[in-house]
């Protein structure tokens, strides 16, 4: 985990610094290692489903095998994606035959080594979103060929549809070429104030559709697509009337997207269904949107700090930034709206910061405490009276039973198994289980050792291989810690 600084900078250097703050963390910050993450959880969930579906298993594991260069196309193309995390999770529930991930692919190309996902081959014309900046993708209606694309493309589009919650929603709204050169250099603003952020955030974008619809809540702005739509965003055409409103809102979507693929390989909360009450909404959120929410609030504000201290030539090449935020307004009839409070940015993400800081240590994960520390510190640098973030020990957590010092400890097989050493994580699966289990460097370690040696002996080897004292309590609680866990979720079984 980086060092996060607790000075208070100059404006400017704030800016700079919270620019690279939020992309040093490497569960929530570095995009390049949340897609290794995502990458490795694609390529072992190709080979859990295909120990399932007997029809597509040749094409669930060709895929598998893919490079991550060719495989990287498949696993952000937005229909593939979204089939993906339905079959995974019909394959938890016991609920799977045949999955729909598998009957796509078994309609590509073998040979197929195409750069481009194969949603985005259906659009015509062929369009980037920010060329130079990214493989971004403008939505058109689809264009297929052939009978596998004609699945592909109704797919797509009844999942644009539903997106937008209205099943008889007209096609995306072809986009002008004003508003694509502004959707263009809203991407390079972005990048231009926040350099390392705007680049990371349009990382996670692959699909941008132009879009307009209608709700009680008043008309369409922008949206990201989350679990409808994956790796998607949809904008009203209104959005790129200037570079500044493009850029808010590829910020807003974008860093909706990131956090969506941060998550997918770590959780926050222990407990989902916990709620927080939201004094500008009816209702109570739960704590995962309570990070959502946050999150983006504490983007928001970077960028504002960033264009208040944006040099002449920025301004001469995009214009001045707009004089005001321009938030939604509060729920009608809620707390804030009779009060006149929480109308701005920083006035939202306080009282989410305070939220968090609130919750028991037992709420959180140690991830959850991660990205807690991680936005309340990145606030802190462009908000003064932001509360400050302090230390607390992650809590364990519901301990697994504890294993008793006698007999041998031996790794289950067979496994099916993703390794990142460069980030010091393992991605392991039994052949007899339908759940993925992330192994951090220590119970990786432990788990290479548990090879049918006994406790005592695992004590001693891994006190070796970690470079500690031999009989050291920080190895002792190493190999407690990490045995109790493996032999829980069924890695490792204990056998006297």
């Amino acid at each position: 985990m980086p060092d996060f600084p607790t000075v208070g900078p100059s404006a400017a250097d704030a800016a700079v610094r919270a620019d690279t703050l939020l992309c040093a963390d490497r569960q929530f910050g570095d995009s390049a290692a949340i897609d290794q993450r995502n990458l490795a959880r694609f390529r072992l969930g190709l080979a859990m489903l295909a120990r399932k579906d007997g029809t597509d298993a040749p094409a669930l594991r060709t895929t598998a095998a893919r490079t991550d260069e060719r495989l990287r196309p498949l696993l952000y193309d937005p229909v593939l994606r979204h089939c993906f995390e339905d079959d995974i999770l019909r394959l938890e529930n016991g609920t799977l035959d045949r999955g729909a991930l598998g009957a796509h692919l078994a309609g590509l190309p073998v040979t197929d080594a195409s750069s481009t996902g194969p949603c985005e081959r259906l659009t015509r014309p062929h369009r980037r979103a920010w060329p130079g900046l990214g493989d971004a993708w403008i939505l058109t209606e689809p264009a297929p060929r052939g009978t596998a694309d004609g699945k592909l493309g109704a797919r797509l589009m009844e999942l644009y549809r539903g997106a937008l919650a209205d099943s008889r929603a007209p096609g995306p709204v072809a986009p002008t070429d004003a508003a694509r050169a502004t959707l263009r250099e809203g991407a390079e603003l972005l990048v231009a104030l926040m350099p390392e952020t705007g680049a990371s955030v349009l990382r996670h974008v692959s699909m941008v559709g132009f879009a307009r619809r209608e709700s009680r809540e008043g008309p369409l702005q922008s949206m990201s697509g989350g679990d409808p739509l994956p790796s998607s965003l949809l904008l009203a055409p209104e959005r790129c009337a200037t570079p500044w409103l493009a850029a808010e809102s590829l910020l807003h979507e974008g860093s909706h997207l990131k956090l969506f693929d941060a998550l997918r390989t770590g959780s926050v909360v222990r407990n989902a269904t916990e709620q927080v009450p939201i004094p500008w909404r009816t209702g109570s959120w739960t704590v995962i949107r309570v990070f959502v929410a946050l999150h983006f609030y504490v983007h928001l504000l970077v960028l504002r700090a960033a264009a208040a201290t944006a040099g002449a030539a920025v301004r001469r090449r995009f214009g001045p930034p707009p004089p005001a935020e321009a938030l939604d307004e509060p729920t009608p009839g809620t707390p804030a709206a009779r009060q006149g409070r929480y109308r701005t940015g920083a006035e939202r993400a306080r009282y989410l910061a305070g939220r968090v800081l609130s919750l028991p240590d037992e709420a959180l994960t140690e991830n959850g405490h991660r990205l807690a520390r991680l936005l309340l510190t990145t606030l802190r640098l462009v908000d003064a009276d932001a509360p400050p973030p302090r230390d607390r020990p992650a809590a364990a957590g519901p301990r697994p039973g504890p294993v008793g010092p006698g007999g041998t400890l031996q790794r289950v097989t067979p496994v099916d198994a993703c390794a990142l050493p460069a980030l010091g994580q393992l991605l392991v699966s039994t052949a007899g289980s339908a759940r993925m289990h992330w192994l951090n460097s220590r119970a990786w370690t432990v788990y290479s050792l548990c090879d049918g040696r006994d406790l005592d002996s695992l004590y001693a080897a891994y006190a070796r291989a970690a470079g500690l004292s031999a009989g050291s309590a920080e190895a002792g609680r190493h190999v407690s810690d990490s045995v109790r866990h493996l032999v829980a979720s069924g890695l490792v079984t204990h056998a006297h």
